[in-house]
């Protein structure tokens, strides 16, 4: 699959953090980043234009995912909005636009896979109170306390140790 980019605004109403996720998402392509979509559904509505044909839906899913806490395989719900002009003739389209192909089969596929990476948290949890992993012996939190020592002071704080000590009564 291929990624095409899906934007609720147009430039030059685009904030920036959506320009850096269009190019991010662009990036993934490029690399081949593969995504599996379980249990889509949704609906697509097409709308004949002078230009084309005009997609315009919704669909939901859910993908495999690890949560970024304690790194338990999860699913993650995910999302699309559709809303795209494919342009008919092919010939008459401008150089990166979407087309109908010549055997007139539209593919809703790149432009709803890369609207799917974007729906993807950077940070999924398998719950709220998700407590993760333990730094040092890697133990999982949810399941209980580990054996870790939990005073153990950064040796390069110890010198402030000696300031919370009571002074000597003499």
């Amino acid at each position: 699959m291929k990624i095409l980019t899906v934007l609720t605004y147009y430039r030059p109403h685009t904030s920036g953090l959506t320009i850096y996720a269009e190019r991010l998402a662009r990036a993934f392509a490029r690399r081949g980043h593969q995504v599996t979509v379980h249990d889509l559904r949704g609906t697509v509505n097409l709308t004949r234009t002078p230009q084309g044909l005009y997609a315009q839906g919704r669909l939901r899913g859910t993908v495999d995912y690890q949560c970024s806490r304690c790194l338990m395989d999860m699913r993650q719900p995910v999302s699309a909005r559709l809303a795209e002009l494919y342009h008919y003739p092919p010939d008459n389209a401008p150089l990166e636009a979407l087309k109908v192909s010549d055997d007139h089969h539209l593919d809703l596929t790149p432009v709803v896979r890369e609207d799917l990476l974007l729906s993807v948290p950077i940070q999924a949890l398998c719950r709220a109170d998700c407590k993760g992993l333990c730094p040092d012996c890697g133990a999982d939190w949810n399941e209980g306390p580990c054996d870790c020592p939990t005073e153990a002071i950064d040796p390069r704080w110890a010198g402030l140790a000696d300031l919370l000590k009571e002074p000597p009564t003499d």
